[in-house]
């Protein structure tokens, strides 16, 4: 299924998360909270967006946008910054019994109903099936040790699991 035949880990494997997906998660947050800031700082300190008399599209909608935005922008950054935590922190756990990231269910290995490995040499995607439809994709992009891992999942597999090589 890989490319290099590497010897499998022997009985655990922790594949911690990569960085870059939470990096861009915390820089979006920063982007949304500074934003929103600074329109609370142009409405509501600078008194710059009055309501415009008369009435006028462009004005009301800027006027709408710098009185109400920060009521979406830095909520977003909030929830943003939440994600980016729970990215940055998350570890996949490969042992003996099955796969499944800290905190969660593990999934045995014997309940894998095939592994798709379509995306595997050209994007780095290797998306497991288990029986009763739930799925785990697993993605050298967010993923640190992805190698390592891919064997070991290889060498755990049932017979004639793989599909889309």
């Amino acid at each position: 299924m890989n490319d290099t035949q590497q010897p499998a880990p022997a009985d655990r494997l922790e594949c911690p998360a990569a960085k870059d997906p939470a990096v861009r998660l915390f820089i979006g947050a920063g982007m949304a909270m500074a934003f929103g800031l600074w329109m609370v700082y142009d409405a509501y300190v600078l008194n710059k967006y009055p309501y415009p008399q008369p009435y006028e599209l462009n004005a009301f909608a800027t006027h709408v946008l710098n009185h109400y935005g920060p009521f979406v922008f830095i909520p977003l950054g909030a929830v943003l910054v939440v994600w980016g935590i729970v990215a940055w922190c998350r570890v996949l756990v490969a042992d003996g019994e099955g796969i499944g990231y800290r905190g969660r269910a593990s999934h045995p290995w014997r309940e894998i109903a095939s592994a798709d490995a379509s995306r595997l040499q050209t994007k780095g995607i290797l998306v497991l099936h288990f029986t009763g439809g739930a799925r785990l994709v697993l993605d050298s992009w967010k993923l640190v040790s992805y190698r390592e891992l891919v064997a070991f999942v290889e060498a755990h597999l049932p017979p004639n699991a793989v599909t889309g090589v």
